[in-house]
């Protein structure tokens, strides 16, 4: 499979909370270096490029999150969207369920302060709305319940 890195604008590279700003990019790669132990075969499958879009696509989920604990945005909204996406260039949609988990455990470590918590809390929830979604055939999300 040929797979080309991201184009057009780029991800936010950096959150400013209370005065701090935070780089997204260096979390982004301890996300994607985790994300690939538990999935070697993506190598193989996306190669360089599948590196690229998991920075990239990490760089958005961690803002969302951050940005739904600061009230800015609704990250279900937003990763309901990305799964869409995903979905319909038959990307495993499970995985990125589980790459948002793996966000909340590296987030968990304190990468955003006194909001690392809630922030964490916020991708969790991200995986559930990801895990809970029914994709149909046309790719667009519907709840199960």
């Amino acid at each position: 499979m040929s797979l080309r890195g991201p184009g057009g604008p780029p991800p936010p590279g950096v959150v400013h909370i209370a005065g701090t700003a935070t780089q997204l990019a260096p979390l982004a790669d301890t996300i994607c270096g985790r994300y690939r132990l538990e999935f070697p075969d993506e190598q193989a499958r996306y190669g360089d490029a599948g590196l690229q879009w998991c920075r990239h696509d990490n760089q958005w989920l961690l803002s969302w999150a951050v940005n739904d604990a600061l009230g800015v945005t609704d990250i279900r909204e937003q990763v309901s969207w990305l799964a869409r996406v995903l979905h319909a260039r038959q990307f495993p949609v499970s995985r990125l369920a589980r790459d948002l988990q793996i966000a909340a455990e590296v987030v968990s470590e304190g990468a955003f302060g006194d909001l690392s918590a809630s922030v964490a809390g916020r991708l969790l929830t991200a995986a559930d709305t990801v895990s809970d979604l029914d994709l149909t055939a046309s790719g667009q999300p519907s709840d199960r319940t």
